[in-house]
């Protein structure tokens, strides 16, 4: 849920998720920055849990129009859903797997169209090869039926996730999957080197949406200055292209970091550069008026090839206290889109708070902003907005929690169309495990 954005702060804290742990230095951004199983900066044991919910989503919108030709957006709709989940980390001596799922089903009330199902699957498995030798195996794939909602809990800012579809316009059932393999050279006590790659695709039902898919190959070097204190540098390679749309991306991207630890349980880490974007499109272009004469037409259509440099960065803060965690995240980044943009300019930004402490209650909320430029194969106006939220679960009795979240989110398309985006939804679940159900 957009209430539980845990990825942006969670992944900072992680060498500290257990305090008994060494402190193995602080946040590399570049490297893969994967939170399954970990919710309010510490590691779950593993539990299975099944929840049914009463919902209200209000501004859902199905890529068509209707009869009188506007956008088909609809609500109030009231439904309800079934969902199941699995979550949590088991470490041994030279291995670790981490897992989130969570797959529900919903029925609305009055309307088919947006019924359906919604799947997630985040899974980690760590290996140590040698003493210095570590590999990283990461999955995350799923069904996306909502445009908010379901996945909302992953922060937009988060630039690693190409192949995860967060930033919708329509409420259109995607298929997803993004996998990642990292090898992480520990070459001395100071300087470590990772090298890793990517393979995703997005495949969305709708005739109307752009399909997207590619592949990211990358490689840093790390050095700690100090105890606290490391310096990065990284070079990653990414290529995407568009089934159902002509044109590709090709970008070269460099960073430098630095990541500080302020103490034994904050941090902070940045990291900026540029990236060389080469992008071939279609693109309208406006005929000579006597041309346009003859041929009877205003316009014509003709290929683009820009190469443009975009600057990109993030920058990251995180609290950890005994029970609960907070975060601030932004970033810009090149994305592939999300149906309607092709290859875009992406800037983020988002506040998080998480509490897991209380043998009852656990809570969560997040408020950010997000925004998208077309990166040159269309000329079309920017796309952005707010999101926010919260969401809590309280113990019953024994294995039985009641939950209950909120979340909205408000985009604008400039002098085209704005829409906003309600979901309420309250629901009992059962759970297995001794700490508070946190199904985020």
């Amino acid at each position: 849920m957009a209430a539980v954005c845990c990825l942006s702060l969670a992944v900072a804290m992680s060498a500290f998720a257990q305090s008994d742990e060494p402190y193995e230095g602080p946040t590399i951004l570049t490297r893969d920055s994967n939170t399954a199983g970990q919710h309010g900066g510490q590691l779950l044991d593993f539990r299975l849990w099944g929840d049914i919910t009463g919902v209200m989503d209000d501004g859902l919108t199905a890529p068509t129009l209707t009869s009188s030709g506007e956008v088909n957006t609809q609500g109030p709709l009231y439904g309800g859903e079934a969902g199941f989940g699995a979550s949590g980390t088991r470490t041994w001596e030279f291995d670790q797997i981490s897992l989130d799922y969570k797959g529900s089903w919903r029925q609305y009330t009055v309307n088919n169209l947006f019924n359906g199902t919604s799947q997630f699957l985040d899974l980690e498995w760590q290996h140590r090869l040698a003493r210095h030798l570590q590999l990283i195996v990461h999955e995350t794939g799923g069904i996306s039926s909502l445009s908010f909602g379901t996945m909302s809990y992953y922060p937009l800012a988060n630039s690693a996730l190409l192949g995860v579809p967060l930033n919708e316009l329509f409420d259109n059932t995607a298929y997803f999957s993004q996998s990642t393999l990292e090898l992480v050279w520990q070459k001395t006590a100071r300087l470590s080197f990772g090298f890793g790659g990517d393979d995703f695709m997005v495949d969305r039902k709708s005739p109307l949406l752009v399909n997207s898919s590619g592949y990211r190959g990358r490689a840093d070097a790390a050095y700690r200055l100090s105890a606290r204190q490391t310096a990065s540098l990284s070079y990653a390679y990414e290529y995407f292209e568009y089934p159902r749309a002509y044109g590709y991306s090709r970008i070269n991207q460099l960073e430098a970091g630095w990541a500080v630890g302020l103490g034994p349980r904050t941090e902070f880490a940045v990291a900026g550069g540029a990236a060389q974007t080469d992008t071939l499109g279609l693109v309208e272009v406006q005929l000579d008026p006597v041309i346009a004469a003859i041929l009877g037409e205003s316009y014509t259509i003709t290929t683009s090839k820009r190469d443009v440099i975009i600057p990109v960065g993030e920058a990251r803060w995180t609290r950890r206290f005994a029970t609960s965690a907070i975060g601030l995240n932004a970033a810009m980044s090149v994305t592939p889109g999300n149906g309607v943009y092709l290859t875009s300019r992406g800037m983020n930004g988002a506040v998080t708070y998480s509490y897991a402490g209380s043998r009852r209650l656990t809570f969560a909320t997040t408020a950010g902003y997000s925004r998208m430029t077309a990166a040159g194969q269309q000329t079309i106006a920017p796309y952005g907005g707010f999101y926010g939220g919260a969401g809590a679960t309280w113990r019953l009795f024994t294995d039985a929690h009641m939950e209950a979240r909120y979340d909205y989110r408000r985009y604008n398309i400039r002098d085209v169309a704005s829409k906003n985006e309600n979901r309420v939804s309250l629901g009992l679940a059962i759970s297995t495990g001794e700490r508070p159900l946190a199904i985020w």
